[in-house]
């Protein structure tokens, strides 16, 4: 069994395997260029590599660690198959202080309500009305950008008493149901639908089809953002809707539980980077100080 298949049974994403093959073959290329190195593997070789991706590739910290998580779990399948059954520990490379603490970025009221009108001033309507419903998905129920576009017409239930949205494979290969309760997605989605049902792709399986195609790729994303950037003046990305998602989440409940299950988290510390705080709300916080201590 070699390490792709071995990759494909534990069900890793397809982008992910792409990622971790192009990490060891980039390793392997590597060692083959040390002088008489017999060892393939070894504790003091992948410092070595390490060391060798931050001070020769120049390579970012967040760079670094996502090439040492393919190499451990390249040890993984050695290990699996008998390969190697030594043990070796490398930590991450460390991030500094202002990368560690950097929030992701979301957006305020002021802007979503910008975002908002830029949708309602779109001319053209069967844009109009697909703009509205992906940027909803992502505001309302904080879908990626790739969950998206993927979406099929099945997935939307909209069953009396039970409305969800399917999603069948997420980040990680991650089947989910969401519950509809959003009043104004609901409204962006009958609005849409309407709108879809004129398309000569009224037949397609997915959600959202173009003008020319019978599904909405990466690229209609992209033109939708850069549309509402223009007319709003508002600069944000669709990761920022899903961020602004997230942070409404933990300020409306304060469980952090809740925003993972909701935000389909792993493990609890991607969520807790959303309980950062943007500096003018602390400094709201003391001034308020004033009429209460």
């Amino acid at each position: 069994m070699d390490f792709a298949t071995y990759l494909k049974q534990q069900e890793v994403r397809d982008k992910t395997i792409k990622s971790y093959l192009s990490t060891v073959n980039e390793y392997l290329q590597w060692h083959d260029g040390l002088p008489e190195q017999e060892e393939m593997i070894s504790q003091l070789l992948l410092l070595e590599y390490k060391s060798y991706l931050k001070t020769v590739r120049k390579n970012h910290p967040k760079t670094i660690n996502k090439k040492l998580a393919g190499i451990r779990k390249w040890l993984e399948y050695l290990q699996a198959t008998g390969q190697f059954k030594g043990v070796i520990q490398i930590k991450d490379e460390a991030l500094s202080e202002l990368e560690r603490l950097r929030e992701p970025k979301y957006l305020d009221k002021d802007e979503v309500r910008e975002i908002r009108k830029a949708i309602e001033k779109e001319p053209n309507a069967f844009l109009r009305d697909r703009d509205r419903c992906m940027i909803y998905l992502m505001l309302y129920l904080g879908l990626r950008q790739e969950e998206v576009i993927n979406l099929q017409i099945s997935d939307i239930i909209r069953t009396a008493g039970k409305q969800k949205v399917i999603i069948r494979e997420g980040k990680g290969g991650f089947y989910d149901e969401l519950p509809l309760e959003s009043v104004e997605l609901r409204k962006a989605l009958d609005q849409w639908m309407e709108q879809r049902s004129k398309s000569r792709f009224a037949n397609s399986p997915y959600l959202f089809v173009s003008r020319r195609t019978p599904q909405a790729g990466k690229r209609a994303v992209v033109k939708m953002v850069e549309r509402i950037r223009q007319t709003s003046g508002v600069q944000f990305t669709c990761h920022q809707l899903r961020h602004t998602f997230g942070k409404r989440i933990i300020d409306e409940t304060g469980n952090i539980k809740k925003a993972q299950e909701l935000l389909r988290h792993r493990h609890t510390s991607s969520t807790e980077i959303y309980t950062l705080h943007r500096r003018e709300e602390l400094v709201g916080v003391l001034r308020k100080l004033d009429d209460v201590i």
